[in-house]
């Protein structure tokens, strides 16, 4: 399977045009000390600024549902503001210290779903847009894009975690090691096997859908 464009990703995963969460950043990033504290302030407003949408579509890629990911995109930056002090440049930038905390946001978003249900389905319906017809280039990359979701969606979210990092991140294995706390040889074993999974899965729906 040909993986859709890094760019292609962010235009569609995109939460910009749907909440205009920069406004809830400069709240969460309000500071009332001078000084030290307003240039981390300002820091910590430019990696909001920078790895928002990074935040958006990886919670998105892992589980969370379409009615919450703003929230929980938010709760992603209120959790990274209160620790922000602790965060520590370590050659990868901010990206791998915050898909620790989209990790954990993600799985307790994924319990609660499960715990309560909105739809008998797990709320699949309710992710299912409605939308309008655009120019037929457009309309088949948002069906790829869809159909790409919905294979990740089959995979083991540990292995997921590991094949959006690298092919849709474009994050190296020791990385993606150092980001999930895992062996290298680990991460090496979850991609060839989660690389399998998307293929069988696309087919699958393919299959399915009769095309």
């Amino acid at each position: 399977m040909t993986e859709p464009s890094r760019a292609g990703h962010e235009d569609e995963m995109s939460h910009v045009d749907a909440v205009p969460l920069t406004a809830q950043a400069t709240a969460i990033a309000q500071v009332s000390e001078p000084g030290s504290a307003r240039q981390g302030q300002a820091a910590f407003r430019a990696m909001y600024d920078g790895h928002v949408d990074f935040v958006w579509r990886n919670l998105r890629r892992l589980g969370v549902g379409e009615t919450d990911v703003d929230d929980k995109t938010q709760e992603v930056f209120v959790i990274a503001h209160r620790r922000f002090a602790s965060f520590e440049e370590r050659g990868h930038g901010p990206r791998a210290w915050l898909f620790q905390i989209v990790l954990r946001v993600a799985s307790d978003a994924r319990r609660h779903r499960r715990r309560h249900p909105i739809d008998p389905d797990g709320g699949i319906a309710q992710d299912r847009e409605s939308i309008a017809p655009p120019q037929a280039d457009a309309l088949d990359r948002r069906e790829q894009l869809h159909l790409l979701d919905r294979a990740l969606a089959t995979i083991e979210v540990g292995r997921r975690a590991v094949l959006l990092l690298h092919e849709i991140e474009e994050m190296t294995a020791p990385e993606i090691a150092e980001v999930m706390g895992i062996p290298l040889n680990t991460v090496y074993s979850r991609l060839r096997v989660a690389r399998g999974e998307l293929e069988d899965a696309v087919e699958e729906l393919r299959a399915g859908e009769g095309q």
